[in-house]
């Protein structure tokens, strides 16, 4: 065990040695999931024919699996951790030598993560994200509680511009304003008597407060359910569970059953003609919507899994969530950190009336099911995955505070503009073209087969008959593409089924780029790209005059702001 908080250097608990084959397991098995594809078609080949497959396959994971246990006990004796009083200090690695040096000034996000174990041991897995690298730079898995508390206390008092992120509504405490809510010169001495005040007390206002500050938002049981059935997982789940029930071969258990459906399906055909087939299809119909019941069922339990009593709360400049009914994860960010906000709705939100909410800090990395890429740790991100309009504004207003009092986020809102239609064209054309080059593709190697001949023209005919199609999907992403702004902050939505937002205060963009295709120029038309810290927003197909005057005015905003972009 590490020992109790100081400043020397530590190590962590053995029980780290766990997290380090996990990590390794998660890389290798999220690539055994990617080739998952030419697995199964091994397996349908093979079939029963070759016994002694799964003897010679054995071994050879027990080796991998206890290699990798070697490398995670080496990697837990070379992890070496420090915590300095501006910043910490992190030396690991073996055969590579690695030496983090990461200033306290630079976090802008503390993530906590408690297995079942962990709770039981009382040890968490601390996790500190910067603006510096979309990877999570800080991981110390494994230690003691006491020594996360005052890793936090530590990062919390040396917080820059702590004074200068103080709501409007905490005006009391911070000091008086001028017309451009900067602090003037008596609110500047108020600030620097608090900020020292806070600064030197952190460690014993964190230990001594019972709470985070104000909920925002607590989500339910019957919110799992929709979060479960909002999955976009979903349907590739039900067909999953189809396609292994079909591997798996269970006669055992099917076969009485399927009999029992075909003598029931037999005398209702002898009791009424014609009856077989309905009843069949009433077979099929049932099987499917087995496969979507036990769908849904995985779905749900992971929403359950991940998000039981998922809980934001608010203290005036920091976001916080805890969800998670096995392992518990507690997510921190800093309102000044977020670069952008994200409102998205498909379907089944719509049909609830709720919208998922995330608050992308600086460098962050956000990818589907907010899995990492290839096992990388990287920064968190403050996620909602399930609020209402009012919420979603109230988070908004929170986290802009001051500036783009009246940009819009929820994808309904009536300030949004539409793009020109001549986007419709250029959709078309560009959809229509990719679905050639797949059916050229496809032609191309039926070539050696010999079909070519026969499924050339029925393929052109079946391009060619594609445009209305076509058509109507560029319609309906115009439809849902458009943009708002105020004089502090963008937004721009899109999407074909359902909506997303995506919103930012002008000052934190980093770059903003007009650019212009042939047929824009002809058109007098221009797209608008802007790059923030944590990704790309593009407007398409606006009126040139306006795209350069917002490039303009947005570069102005980065220039003329006196207050901090992270």
């Amino acid at each position: 065990m590490n020992p109790s908080v100081s400043g020397d250097w530590q190590r962590l608990s053995p029980f780290a040695i766990l997290s380090f084959v996990a990590t390794a397991v998660k890389i290798v098995g999220r690539g055994a999931i990617q080739g998952a594809i030419p697995v199964i078609a091994a397996i349908l080949l093979l079939g029963d024919d070759e016994p002694l497959g799964m003897g010679v396959l054995l071994p050879f994971v027990a080796g991998a699996f206890l290699l990798v246990a070697v490398i995670a006990v080496i990697q837990w004796a070379y992890f070496r951790f420090r915590i300095a009083e501006d910043r910490l200090l992190i030396r690991k690695g073996f055969l590579k030598k690695t030496a983090l040096d990461l200033p306290y000034e630079r976090v802008q996000g503390i993530n906590v993560e408690r297995s079942l174990v962990d709770r039981i041991i009382g040890l968490v897995s601390v996790t500190l994200d910067t603006a510096g690298s979309f990877q999570a730079e800080g991981k110390l898995p494994s230690i003691r509680t006491e020594v996360a508390d005052h890793l936090r206390a530590s990062v919390a008092a040396l917080r820059p511009g702590l004074e200068d992120d103080v709501m409007v509504g905490d005006a009391g405490e911070a000091g008086a304003t001028d017309a451009e809510g900067l602090p003037t010169d008596a609110g500047a001495d108020a600030h620097t008597g608090a900020a020292a005040g806070l600064r030197t007390s952190a460690a014993a206002r964190l230990a001594a407060r019972p709470n985070w500050g104000r909920v925002l938002l607590k989500l339910g049981p019957a919110d799992m359910f929709r979060i479960g059935l909002a999955n976009r997982n979903f349907i590739f789940v039900a067909a999953m569970v189809g396609i292994l029930t079909d591997l798996l071969q269970p006669g055992d258990f099917l076969d009485p059953l399927l009999e029992a459906l075909a003598t029931g399906v037999d005398s209702a055909a002898g009791a009424f003609s014609g009856l077989g087939a309905l009843a069949q299809l009433v077979v099929v119909v049932v099987l499917i919507l087995g496969f979507l019941a036990v769908a849904l069922l995985l779905t749900v339990t992971a929403a359950f899994l991940r998000h039981h009593d998922f809980t934001l709360w608010h203290d005036g400049r920091t976001f916080r969530t805890r969800a998670g009914l096995l392992t518990q994860r507690e997510v921190v960010v800093e309102a000044p950190k977020i670069q952008q906000l994200s409102v998205s709705q498909d379907l089944v939100q719509r049909w609830f009336g709720r919208f998922r909410l995330r608050a992308l800090p600086a460098a962050a990395v956000v990818t589907q099911g907010g899995q990492s890429p290839s096992g990388l740790d990287v920064a968190d991100v403050l996620d909602v995955p399930l609020l209402d309009g009012r919420r979603a504004e109230e988070v908004r207003a929170r986290v802009f505070r001051r500036e783009a009092r009246e940009i819009a986020v929820l994808p309904r809102d009536g300030a949004f503009k539409r793009v020109s239609p001549h986007y419709i064209r250029a959709l078309t054309l560009r959809i229509w073209l990719i679905a050639g080059l797949v059916l050229g593709g496809i032609f191309l190697q039926l070539v050696p087969s010999g079909l070519s001949a026969d499924a050339g023209l029925p393929m052109l005919i079946g391009w060619l008959a594609s445009i209305p199609v076509v058509v109507l999907i560029a319609w309906q992403l115009w439809r849902r593409r458009g943009y708002a702004h105020d004089d502090d902050g963008l937004a721009s939505r899109g999407g074909f089924i359902g909506r997303k937002v995506d919103a930012f205060p002008m000052r934190k963009a980093q770059s903003a780029i007009v650019k212009r295709s042939p047929l824009q120029r002809r058109k007098g038309l221009a797209t608008l790209q802007v790059h923030l810290a944590c990704g790309k927003i593009t407007i398409p197909y606006i009126e040139t005059e306006v795209a350069r005057r917002l490039r303009d005015y947005i570069l102005y905003r980065v220039e003329a702001s006196r207050r901090r972009w992270h």
